[in-house]
C-alpha cells in the first residue's frame, strides 16, 4: 500500500489567490451588461433633455418675432377686419348670402303677470243705493303682459276677466304702445309716448287698477263723477318733462282719446243714459291733460310734495252726444296733492296725506240726462305704515250725485296687510250718509264691512311711489 507525502499534497493543492481568479471573472462577466446599460440611459436622458431645450430656445424665438412683428404692425382697425374677411369670400357670395335673422327682443317670450282681486261686501249698502254688492265676488282676474318691443318701444296688453253678475266678461283693460319719442326720432327730447287703449293723468287716482289703489274702491267722488273704475280711452298720450333740477321736477300730461272715454261702458254718464231710456254715441274726441309739480321737501328725499291739476273736456261738439243728436256738454277740473314723510329709506313709520277734489260742469241741452249742473266732490287720505307689512288709514269723502239733488258722504278707515309681494289682505268699514234734501232719498244709516284679497304671479309692475315696499 502506497502512502503519499504531505509534501505532495501541498505542492498539488491551489492557492488563495489562484482560487479568486474565477470569482472575479464571474463577477465581471454578470455586471458588464448592467453597466453598458446604465450608461445606454443616462445618454438618451442627455439627448431629450438637449432637444427639449433646442425646442424651448426656438419657440422663444419664434415668440419674440412675433411680438415684434405685431409692435411693428398696429392692431386692425374694424374696416381692415372687414376687407380681410372679405378678401376671403368669393366675390359672388357676399351678394347670394341669406338676410340675417331678426334680432328684435319681440322675438322672445313676453313678461307674464296675472292678478287676481277678490272682495267680500257684507252691509246694507244694496238696499240703500240699489247695488247688488253684498255678496263674495271674485271681481277680476287680469292677465299682464310686457314686451321690449325695439330699442325706442314696449307693448303692453292688460286683459281682463271682470265678473258680471257671476258671469265673466272679457275686456281689453289697456292695450298700448310705449315710444320713447327721442330715440325713435333720433332726437335730444324726454318725450314718451302712449298709443292705443290706456287710462289717462287725469287727477292721482285714475291710472291706478282696482287692485293698486289705497282702499278697496275708488273714493266716493271718483265712483259718482268719474265712474267705478275711473276713466279709460283709446288715443294718443304724450308725457313730456318740463324740468328736473335741485330736488323739483315738473311734467305736462296730455291725451287726446275718443268720446266713448265718457259716453262707454260703465261712465256715469252712460248710468244716467240708460236711466233715461237712451243711448250715447261718439263721433268726437276729448282732451285730457294734466300738469304736474314735484319737490323734495328735505336733502335725504324722505320727505315729498306733489301738486296736479287736470281738465277733461271735449275737442268736437258731437264728442258725447245722444241717439237723438242732442249734444252734451262735458267739462272736468280736478286737483290734487300728495304729501309724504319717512323717517328712513325703509319706510317703516311713514306718513301719507292724498287729497283731490273733482268739478264737473256738465250741459246735456235739454235732453233730460244731467240736465245743466255744476257737480263736485273731494277726499283726503291719511295713512301711516305701522310695520314694514302693515298700513292704517282713513278715508273722508264728499260728492255730488249726477243727475240729482242729492249729496253723499263718506268715512272709511282701513287697514291693509301685506303677507309678502305677491298677497295682500285689506279690511275696511265705509259708512255713508245721504242728504236728499228733505227728499225721501235721506238716509243716515248704509254701513258695509269690506274684505278684500288680492293675489298676484309672474312678472308685475312696481308699486306706485307712495307705497313703500
Amino acid at each position: 500500500m502506497f502512502r503519499t507525502s504531505s509534501v505532495s499534497r501541498a505542492a498539488v493543492r491551489p492557492s488563495g489567490a489562484a482560487r479568486s481568479w474565477p470569482r472575479a471573472l464571474l463577477v465581471a462577466a454578470l455586471l458588464t451588461p448592467m453597466l453598458s446599460a446604465q450608461d445606454s440611459q443616462d445618454a438618451t436622458v442627455k439627448e431629450l433633455l438637449r432637444q427639449l431645450q433646442v425646442e424651448r430656445e426656438a419657440r422663444l424665438s419664434l415668440e419674440r418675432r412675433l411680438a415684434a412683428l405685431e409692435s411693428r404692425l398696429g392692431a386692425p382697425d374694424s374696416d381692415e377686419l372687414e376687407r380681410r374677411l372679405q378678401g376671403l369670400v368669393a366675390p359672388g357670395d357676399l351678394e347670394a348670402a341669406p338676410p340675417r335673422a331678426p334680432g328684435s327682443p319681440a322675438f322672445y317670450n313676453p313678461a307674464i303677470g296675472v292678478f287676481m282681486d277678490a272682495r267680500i261686501d257684507a252691509g246694507n249698502f244694496d238696499s240703500r243705493l240699489g247695488e247688488d254688492t253684498d255678496d263674495f265676488s271674485l271681481r277680476e282676474i287680469e292677465l299682464d303682459l310686457r314686451l321690449p318691443l325695439a330699442p325706442f318701444a314696449e307693448g303692453v296688453a292688460i286683459i281682463a276677466l271682470e265678473n258680471e253678475g257671476g258671469a265673466f266678461e272679457t275686456v281689453v283693460e289697456e292695450g298700448y304702445a310705449n315710444l320713447d319719442v327721442g330715440t325713435l326720432l333720433d332726437v335730444d327730447v324726454d318725450t314718451t309716448a302712449k298709443l292705443g287703449r290706456f287710462r289717462p293723468m287725469f287727477g292721482r287716482n285714475n291710472a291706478l287698477h282696482l287692485h293698486d289703489g289705497l282702499q278697496t274702491n275708488l273714493p266716493l267722488a271718483m265712483r259718482n263723477l268719474v265712474g267705478e273704475e275711473g276713466l279709460v280711452g283709446e288715443g294718443l298720450a304724450l308725457r313730456q318733462p318740463l324740468w328736473s333740477n335741485a330736488g323739483q321736477a315738473a311734467s305736462l300730461d296730455v291725451a287726446i282719446v275718443n268720446g266713448s272715454l265718457l259716453a262707454g261702458h260703465g261712465s256715469p254718464l252712460d248710468a244716467s243714459a240708460e236711466d233715461a231710456g237712451t243711448e250715447l254715441t261718439s263721433d268726437g274726441e276729448i282732451l285730457v291733460a294734466r300738469a304736474s309739480h314735484y319737490t323734495e321737501l328735505d336733502e335725504r328725499g324722505l320727505s315729498d310734495l306733489e301738486f296736479g291739476v287736470s281738465r277733461l273736456g271735449r275737442l268736437a261738439p258731437d264728442a258725447v252726444q245722444t241717439e237723438a243728436g242732442a249734444e252734451i256738454e262735458t267739462t272736468y277740473w280736478d286737483f290734487d296733492v300728495t304729501w309724504r314723510s319717512r323717517d328712513a329709506e325703509h319706510g317703516v313709520g311713514s306718513w301719507l296725506v292724498q287729497a283731490e277734489t273733482v268739478r264737473a260742469q256738465l250741459d246735456d241741452d235739454g235732453a233730460g240726462l244731467v240736465g245743466e249742473d255744476r257737480e263736485s266732490g273731494w277726499w283726503v287720505t291719511v295713512q301711516r305704515q305701522v310695520s314694514p307689512s302693515v298700513y292704517v288709514g282713513l278715508l273722508y269723502s264728499e260728492s255730488d250725485v249726477l243727475a240729482s239733488d242729492a249729496e253723499q258722504d263718506s268715512i272709511q278707515p282701513y287697514v291693509s296687510w301685506y303677507a309678502d309681494e305677491f298677497f295682500r289682505v285689506r279690511g275696511a268699514i265705509e259708512h255713508l250718509t245721504q242728504d236728499g234734501h228733505g227728499t225721501a232719498e235721506s238716509f243716515a244709516d248704509a254701513n258695509r264691512l269690506l274684505l278684500q284679497f288680492t293675489w298676484n304671479f309672474g312678472a308685475h309692475q312696481p308699486h306706485p311711489y307712495w307705497v313703500n315696499r
